[in-house]
């Protein structure tokens, strides 16, 4: 099974780049698992059909700078692993979660 390296940049709100990766990666891909690192990046592990991969780079690279690195782009049906990591450009390495505050 192939193995692809890719790291992305988003410049948008950390929230609305979620979704719209999210959105993205539904029509191509399987997420197997995924990593949060505070604010500022998120890991995904992704399972793909190589025949897939250049749309789904193409996609993504409308909302994120993209490197897909050495990827080949070929016709197979063969699943292949994606490993892609996105920095979030306005991230602070602080993040914060409010807990709404519950009556008694």
């Amino acid at each position: 099974m192939h193995r692809h390296y890719w790291t992305g940049i988003s410049h948008e709100e950390r929230i609305q780049a979620i979704s719209d990766i999210t959105r993205i990666v539904d029509r191509y891909a399987i997420v197997l698992n995924f990593q949060r690192f505070s604010d500022i990046a998120m890991s995904f592990l992704l399972e793909v059909e190589e025949w897939r991969l250049k749309e789904m780079r193409n996609d993504l690279k409308a909302i994120l700078t993209l490197d897909t690195g050495e990827t080949q782009f070929t016709e197979s049906k063969a699943d292949c692993i994606v490993f892609l990591n996105i920095a979030f450009a306005k991230g602070t390495g602080d993040l914060q979660i409010e807990n709404p505050n519950i009556p008694e």
